[in-house]
């Protein structure tokens, strides 16, 4: 389903599926039908419009999260070189209808600095600006918002005639679906022009797309460390990479445990809110927006040496039971048990190359904040990688 909505020049398509809220509700069923300690929820239940609102004052305004500033000083910094070093296949020129795409795009805060620099790579402003900007997320009022922000502030007039912007609705899987089908690509325009069949993914052992076609430059500036090892590596063989495409992966680096938990302290309490409206999430999606009693519950974060990740939980603060009347479902809850929503990656040196390389990706360049603590990497899809799914 494709739906275009205009909110005072403000584009958002909603490329959802249409039975996205059943999947959505399915799957927090699923996860709560397991024993003691072993439920989840879907990490997407904290990210609807609330949630994304206290996720973005968490991150920037809680001094001991040091991650958003981390990532803040290397696009800072560094833009203009990222921005040429992704145009490297095209004579460090932008290329007419390429596309650039923000998987969980947020508040846009981060993203700003690339858009600022890839404007200042059109030499003038067009009737048809050159570039498309397509900001990915969960929800479409956030996206609404974001992109409005980004036109009212001081980067909005130097994107005019140059990067257009847009917002999709819907989910990684639905956006990999859009760029399949030929919604994007062949100008930068919703056109169903040629589908984009040709892709060198995990998934896909077709032959390799045209070099003629305008290239897709992909951003995920940190949601690749919402998956566990092994998971991440897959979803990095999931996107529909080209000769020419290029995606710029941030990283946070594996450092001292105590660092590491000092990061989510949150004594502003934004951390705790945030986990704490997706049991408003999950309530809603299950038709029932008072199912989960926050008194009933805490939230922790856990550090898992052993993975290298930070996990996120709900603690069950007391013993009860819930019904979810859609599913016919009685959900029985014990004091103390704990039902996992989140997790939170961390790389070390070996983890990186290993998570690049088993995610059939060949790495371009690499910037570092000056703490050592965070990463962005340009990268490319290996050349091997067809020869390599079929050794494997």
């Amino acid at each position: 389903m494709q739906d275009s909505h205009h909110t005072h020049g403000i584009h958002v398509l909603d490329i959802r599926s249409p039975d996205a809220s059943r999947q959505l509700a399915d799957q927090i069923s699923r996860g709560l039908d397991a024993p003691l300690n072993k439920k989840i929820l879907p990490s997407m239940i904290l990210y609807d419009e609330a949630g994304l609102l206290l996720y973005d004052k968490f991150s920037t305004e809680s001094p001991e999260f040091y991650l958003f500033r981390d990532v803040v000083e290397v696009l800072k910094v560094h833009a203009d070189e990222i921005v040429q070093t992704m145009h490297n296949h095209s004579g460090n020129a932008v290329v007419s209808g390429e596309v650039i795409i923000d998987l969980g795009a947020g508040s846009l805060r981060k993203t700003t600095y690339l858009l600022r620099a890839l404007s200042d790579m059109v030499p003038a402003s067009l009737l048809l600006p050159p570039v498309t900007f397509y900001a990915l997320d969960l929800d479409g009022n956030e996206l609404r918002r974001a992109l409005n922000d980004v036109h009212n502030s001081d980067v909005g007039p130097s994107l005019s005639g140059k990067v257009e912007t847009k917002g999709l609705w819907g989910t990684y899987a639905d956006c990999f679906e859009f760029i399949m089908a030929g919604e994007v690509g062949s100008s930068g325009k919703e056109d169903g022009s040629a589908p984009l069949s040709q892709v060198t993914t995990g998934t896909d052992t077709t032959s390799i797309a045209p070099s003629n076609q305008p290239p897709i430059h992909f951003l995920l500036l940190g949601s690749i460390e919402a998956f566990y090892r092994g998971d991440d590596s897959q979803f990095l063989r999931s996107l529909p990479l080209r000769p020419g495409d290029t995606l710029l992966l941030g990283l946070s680096h594996a450092l001292e445990h105590n660092d590491l938990a000092h990061a989510y302290k949150d004594t502003n309490g934004y951390c705790r809110a945030f986990a704490m409206n997706g049991l408003n999430s999950a309530g809603n999606a299950l038709g029932n927006p008072s199912l989960f009693d926050k008194n009933n519950w805490d939230h922790t974060n856990t550090y898992n040496e052993e993975r290298c990740c930070f996990e996120g939980f709900y603690k069950c603060l007391r013993s009860h039971e819930i019904y979810i009347g859609a599913y016919n479902q009685t959900v029985q809850f014990l004091e103390g048990e704990l039902v996992q929503v989140s997790v939170s990656s961390r790389y070390s040196e070996t983890d990186t190359h290993r998570l690049f390389n088993d995610g059939q990706l060949r790495p371009i360049q690499r910037w570092v904040d000056n703490a050592n603590r965070h990463s962005h990497w340009l990268l490319e899809r290996s050349p091997n990688a067809a020869e390599h799914r079929s050794s494997t």
